[in-house]
Parts: C-alpha cells; sequence; structure tokens
C-alpha cells in the first residue's frame, strides 16, 4: 500500500539499464522511444537483459 512511486522507480530503473547495457550505439532516449513503437526492438532490448 501506498508503494507506487518506488514501485515505478524500480521499473524505471530497470529500463533504463536495459537500455544502456544493448549494444546498438544510438542514444539512451531514442532507444527507450524505438523499443515503445517498435515490438520487435523491444524484445530485442529485453533479449540482452541479464
Amino acid at each position: 500500500k501506498d508503494n507506487a512511486p518506488q514501485n515505478l522507480a524500480v521499473l524505471r530503473r530497470l529500463a533504463l539499464n536495459v537500455a544502456r547495457l544493448h549494444p546498438d550505439k544510438t542514444p539512451m532516449r531514442r532507444k527507450l522511444l524505438k523499443a515503445g513503437w517498435d515490438e520487435s526492438f523491444f524484445f530485442d532490448l529485453i533479449r540482452h537483459m541479464r
């Protein structure tokens, strides 16, 4: 209860770390936008998560 801000912060950090670790050399912001638009790129990001 009342943990929504902490939960969203954890998800945000996870998303940023996954995008940062992806070998593509495009900027972080573009990776995150592309993951939102392109389902295949989103799954590619998830595949590189370890």
